[in-house]
């Protein structure tokens, strides 16, 4: 019987977690502040957020009644602006974004704070840059033509889930720190990084 009931309990908890793990898929969209972190003198002095898009899809997989996993695929636009002495200039970074967050979430009746970090894979779709209206794309020549185009960083936010029966409501503030210098010129040691702040609404559903 003890060498039926020590065989027995482990399995039971095996069993027990993904009964008790829900799966959420769901879309979301948002604002960027984006801009980036760097020695070169000439941008750190002048360079000035810039508000874009984010948005996407996601998946979050309950691992038991804590935790859980969430992979996203998220369309985002990043970049800077500058402006001195009545000119303008703006740099456009798009990126496609794979975030994959581990969660720890806390269910209140209705409601489900949760707190998450994790790495995010970008990989560049386009570059522009703007100088008094006129915009070219950056692999045509100029200081951003040479220039990382995958990215590596992470994450760290917050989120809180609204149940609504079958569908879930969801307000999500993150940061995301960039870990690459995308500033690809080996002879110098110029370091170009970007980070964003992150605001999102989206609707889930659970299966």
């Amino acid at each position: 019987m003890k060498t039926f009931l020590r065989m027995a309990l482990p399995l039971a908890l095996l069993i027990a977690v993904p009964l008790q793990a829900q799966t959420t898929i769901g879309v979301k969209g948002g604002i960027n502040v984006a801009n980036v972190d760097t020695n070169v003198t000439d941008i750190s002095e002048l360079a000035d957020s810039k508000t874009g898009f984010v948005g996407g899809a996601f998946a979050t997989f309950g691992l038991g009644s804590l935790l859980a996993l969430q992979p996203e695929l998220l369309y985002s636009q990043k970049g800077f602006k500058a402006e001195e002495g009545g000119q303008s200039a703006e740099l456009g970074l798009n990126y496609f974004e794979i975030p994959l967050l581990l969660k720890a979430q806390f269910k209140l009746a209705m409601l489900r704070p949760a707190i998450y970090a994790g790495p995010v894979l970008s990989f560049e779709t386009s570059c522009t840059f703007s100088f008094s209206g006129a915009s070219e794309d950056c692999d045509a020549g100029g200081d951003f033509s040479n220039r990382e185009t995958t990215e590596w960083g992470a994450v760290f936010g917050a989120n809180l889930d609204f149940f609504l029966g079958p569908v879930t409501l969801i307000v999500d503030g993150r940061y995301q720190l960039g870990l690459t210098n995308l500033a690809d010129v080996p002879e110098d040691d110029d370091s170009v990084k970007s980070n964003v702040w992150q605001i999102m609404a989206g609707i889930g559903w659970t299966l």
